[in-house]
């Protein structure tokens, strides 16, 4: 007898992984272990991961109940795979949108750094128009000093944040690639918690696509409407109503 429902040997090596710590970390998420993760998203990766387990643990307990039919007990398997489905779900929730808000307030709290002076709107025209010139000279020296410049002069970084790249002679790709250096030289930790928190929030795709892969292995859908399909009711009512 098969220790799940689902037979199939990749299906069977899937669910002993996924119900052990590495196997979780591996196919939904890791970050329930990482102490640079904040206490929100890692509470909510841990209770997915224990749910889990505990789901796979029940599976295949039903899976050796004989006192069910088979498709009784893909039935009751169904059940249980909805019921973790939607715990890992609240989790993932949870885990996208503190990594989203964190994102953004980072980014905020970054970009703020890079704001213009309004003071300075003729230095910053001056700097534009500098490096509008050196760009039509085709100097190969170029994009490397204008890197040079953006990281280690705010006002040059404040410039090219606050104008459209063809302003200072700028592609689009080459304008947001001066933008991110400047955040990195000028708010290095804010910058950094850009990237934290935006791949703290990718989790929650990587927890879904774990649940894509505990469905296929789960049980066999067929077998539970079969189930479903056959009930009989014992405690339906055997004449109708007097009043009816």
């Amino acid at each position: 007898m098969s220790r799940y429902l689902n037979p199939n040997p990749s299906h069977v090596d899937f669910l002993n992984l996924v119900r052990l710590n590495v196997g979780f970390r591996a196919h939904f998420t890791p970050i329930g272990d990482d102490e640079s993760v904040d206490a929100i998203p890692r509470t909510s990766a841990k209770r997915a991961e224990h749910a889990v387990a505990n789901a796979i643990a029940r599976l295949e307990r039903i899976a050796r109940d004989t006192t069910v039919t088979e498709d009784v007990r893909h039935e009751h398997a169904g059940i249980v795979l909805k019921a973790v489905q939607k715990e890992v779900r609240e989790a993932a929730d949870t885990i996208r949108r503190f990594g989203e808000r964190e994102a953004a307030e980072a980014q905020k709290r970054a970009f703020a750094v890079l704001e213009a002076d309004t003071g300075k709107a003729s230095v910053y025209s001056e700097i534009r128009q500098i490096f509008r010139e050196r760009a039509a000279q085709g100097d190969p020296n170029w994009p490397a000093e204008a890197s040079r410049l953006v990281a280690t002069n705010l006002d040059v970084a404040a410039a090219i944040n606050a104008a459209p790249g063809f302003n200072s002679g700028l592609s689009d790709e080459r304008h947001t690639a001066l933008r991110l250096e400047a955040l990195n030289a000028h708010a290095p930790e804010d910058a950094a918690a850009i990237l934290h928190n935006a791949d703290i929030a990718k989790q929650a795709d990587r927890m879904e696509a774990g649940l894509r892969q505990l469905g296929a292995a789960w049980y066999s859908p067929a077998n539970a409407d079969r189930a479903t399909a056959s009930r009989v009711d014992p405690h339906a009512a055997l004449v109708p109503p007097a009043d009816a």
